[in-house]
C-alpha cells in the first residue's frame, strides 16, 4: 500500500494536468472562436483604419511646414485665419470647413494646420477606397494594397501635403461613390439617401463632382423600382436645396471676410462666381483635331510617368472589368452595374480635363486615378485568385500565397518610390523664409509692390493671418506699374496711397516702397526710378534724383 501511493498521486496529477489542458484547449478554442467573430465584424473596419493610418503618417511626415510657394496654396491659408471669398468657384464649404479646422485645431500656424485638413481629408478617402474595394468583392488584402497605391500616387499625395480642395474633392467623390454602390448591390435605402446628400454637398467644395451624375444616374435607373420612390425624390429635391443655400454664405463672407478676391452683392454675382464665368473661355477649349494630336497624347504622358507598368495592370483590370460586366449575353447584374458607373466617373474626368485649358490640369484627373486605382485592384484580385485557387498541396499553395502577397506589397510599395521625391514638401522653407524675412525687416509703415501671383498671396498671409499688416501698418498693392510708382512718389496718390491709408499709416507720412521679387525691382530701375538693396532678397523703391 505504501508503494501504491505515489502512483496514485501521479495518476491523480495526470488526470488534474489533462483536465487543465482540456481547459485550457476549451479556453484557447474558445479564444479563437472569439477573435473570429471580432474579425469577421470588425475586420474591415480596422483594416481601413490602419490603412488610413499609414497613408496619414507619410502625409504628415512629408506636409508642408508652413506657406509655400503655390499661390493658391497660400490664399487657402489665409482665408482659414480671416475669412474670405477666393476665385470662382467659390468654395462655401470649404471656406467654411478650413476656417472651423483652423480654430478647433490650435497646434503650430494656421498655413500648417490648414495643409494638415488636406492630409486627414487625404486618408480619409484612402479608407473610403478600400470599404467601395471591399463592397464591389476584392478580397481584404487586394484592397488594402490598392488603396495605398493610390494614397502613393504622385498627384493625390502632392494634394494631400498642402493646403487646397482636391483631397476632400476626392473624398466627396469615393464616398459618393461608396454609398451608392452599397445601395445598388442590395444595401438598406439609407445608403442611396446619403449619396444624394453626400452629392448635394460636395458643390460647396468643387463644382466638378456635377461630373459624377452620369454615374449617379446609371445606378438609379437601373434599379429605377428601389429608386424612384416619393420620399426618395422629396428627399433628392430637399438636400440639392440645402445643397445651393450654402453659396449663401459667401454672403456674409463678402461682408466680414479679411480677403475677397470677388464681392458678393446679388444673386447673380453668386451665379457667375459658382459657374465659374471667368474661366469659362477656358473650359471646352479644344476641337476634334486638337484632341487627338495634343491633349489624349499629354494625358497619356502623364499616366505613364504616374504609373510606369502600373498603367498596364489597370488596362488589364479594365479589361477584366469588362469581362465582369457582362455574364451573360444580354444581362447585367448588380455588381456590373456599379463598374459601369466607375468607369462612367473615369470617361467623365478624362473628357473634362482633355478639354479644359489651364496650367494645372493634372489635378482635374484625380477621379481618373481613382477609377484607374479600382482597375488596378480588379487585375490584382483576379491574379491573386488564379495564383491561390490552382493547386493544393500546402507547399505549392503556400508559394502561391508568397508570390501573391509579394505582388500586392510590390504596387504600393513601387509607387510610393517613384512619387515620394516629387510628392514631398517636407523641407520646403525657402518660400516662407524669404517672406517671413523681409516683414519682419520691413518695419513698421512700408507697402510692398507685389507683382507676381505667388508673392501676392505669400505676403497676403504674413500681412492679414498673422496680422503683421495690422500690428506693423503694411500694406500690399498689386500688379504695380512702374507708371502707378512714379505717379505715387509725385504726389502722393492713387493705390499705394490707398493701401498705406488702410493699414494706418500716421497721416502726413510716406511709407517705404518695397519689393521682394528682384524681376519687380529690376523692372522699376529700367523705367528710371530709384532701387536700393533694403536687406536680402528685398528692394526699395524711391524715386530718381533729379
Amino acid at each position: 500500500m505504501l508503494g501504491t501511493a505515489p502512483i496514485a498521486a501521479d495518476a491523480d496529477a495526470d488526470i488534474d494536468a489533462e483536465a487543465e489542458a482540456e481547459e485550457t484547449e476549451d479556453a484557447g478554442t474558445r479564444a479563437s472562436v472569439v477573435a473570429v467573430r471580432i474579425w469577421r465584424r470588425w475586420g474591415d473596419l480596422l483594416t481601413a483604419a490602419t490603412v488610413a493610418l499609414v497613408a496619414l503618417g507619410v502625409y504628415v511626415h512629408t506636409l508642408l511646414p508652413g506657406v509655400g510657394d503655390r499661390g493658391d496654396t497660400a490664399k487657402w491659408q489665409t482665408i482659414s485665419a480671416v475669412g474670405g471669398v477666393p476665385h470662382a468657384t467659390g468654395y462655401p464649404l470649404y471656406v467654411a470647413l478650413v476656417q472651423a479646422w483652423a480654430r478647433v485645431v490650435p497646434i503650430a500656424s494656421f498655413a500648417y494646420r490648414t495643409n494638415l485638413l488636406s492630409a486627414v481629408a487625404a486618408a480619409a478617402a484612402v479608407a473610403v477606397l478600400f470599404g467601395l474595394l471591399r463592397t464591389i468583392g476584392l478580397r481584404p488584402a487586394v484592397a488594402a494594397a490598392t488603396a495605398l497605391t493610390f494614397a502613393f500616387t504622385p498627384t493625390f499625395w502632392s494634394q494631400a501635403v498642402i493646403a487646397e480642395v482636391y483631397t476632400l474633392h476626392v473624398l466627396f467623390v469615393v464616398s459618393i461613390l461608396a454609398c451608392l454602390a452599397k445601395w445598388r448591390l442590395g444595401g438598406a435605402n439609407g445608403w442611396l439617401l446619403a449619396g444624394s446628400a453626400l452629392l448635394a454637398l460636395s458643390f460647396g467644395n468643387h463644382m466638378s463632382t456635377a461630373l459624377l451624375l452620369p454615374a449617379a444616374g446609371w445606378l438609379v435607373l437601373s434599379d429605377r423600382r428601389r429608386a424612384l420612390t416619393r420620399g426618395n425624390v422629396l428627399w433628392a429635391v430637399a438636400v440639392a436645396l440645402i445643397g445651393a443655400c450654402q453659396y449663401l454664405y459667401l454672403f456674409h463672407m463678402s461682408d466680414v471676410g479679411g480677403y475677397v478676391e470677388w464681392r458678393i452683392d446679388g444673386l447673380d454675382d453668386v451665379w457667375r462666381l459658382a459657374t465659374g464665368q471667368q474661366f469659362r473661355d477656358q473650359m471646352w477649349a479644344f476641337g476634334p483635331h486638337e484632341l487627338i494630336t495634343d491633349r489624349v497624347p499629354l494625358l497619356w504622358r502623364l499616366l505613364r510617368a504616374e504609373y510606369g507598368l502600373l498603367l498596364d495592370v489597370a488596362v488589364v483590370g479594365l479589361v477584366a472589368a469588362l469581362l465582369l460586366v457582362r455574364k451573360r449575353r444580354r444581362t447585367i447584374d448588380a455588381r456590373g452595374h456599379v463598374l459601369v458607373a466607375i468607369g462612367l466617373v473615369g470617361l467623365a474626368s478624362a473628357l473634362y480635363g482633355l478639354e479644359y485649358d489651364v496650367i494645372d490640369v493634372y489635378v482635374f484627373f484625380l477621379p481618373l486615378h481613382l477609377v484607374l486605382a479600382i482597375a488596378i485592384g480588379l487585375a490584382l484580385d483576379a491574379l491573386v485568385g488564379w495564383l491561390t485557387g490552382r493547386i493544393e498541396p500546402p507547399l505549392r499553395r503556400s508559394t502561391a500565397l508568397l508570390v501573391a502577397g509579394g505582388l500586392l506589397l510590390l504596387c504600393p510599395v513601387k509607387m510610393f518610390r517613384a512619387a515620394d521625391e516629387p510628392a514631398s514638401q517636407r523641407g520646403n522653407v525657402a518660400q516662407a523664409h524669404h517672406v517671413n524675412h523681409a516683414v519682419d525687416e520691413a518695419g513698421d509703415d512700408a507697402v510692398f509692390l507685389a507683382g507676381g501671383y505667388h508673392d501676392i498671396q505669400a505676403l497676403n498671409y504674413y500681412l492679414r493671418a498673422e496680422g503683421w499688416g495690422r500690428r506693423h501698418h503694411l500694406g500690399i498693392v498689386y500688379f504695380p506699374t512702374p507708371a502707378m510708382v512714379a505717379g505715387y512718389l509725385a504726389d502722393g496718390r492713387g493705390p499705394i496711397a490707398s493701401a498705406a491709408t488702410a493699414v494706418g499709416t500716421p497721416p502726413g507720412t510716406r511709407p517705404k516702397l518695397l519689393t521682394i521679387s528682384e524681376r519687380d525691382a529690376k523692372a522699376m530701375a529700367d523705367a528710371g526710378l530709384a532701387v536700393r538693396p533694403y536687406t536680402d532678397g528685398v528692394w526699395e523703391i524711391t524715386a530718381a534724383p533729379t
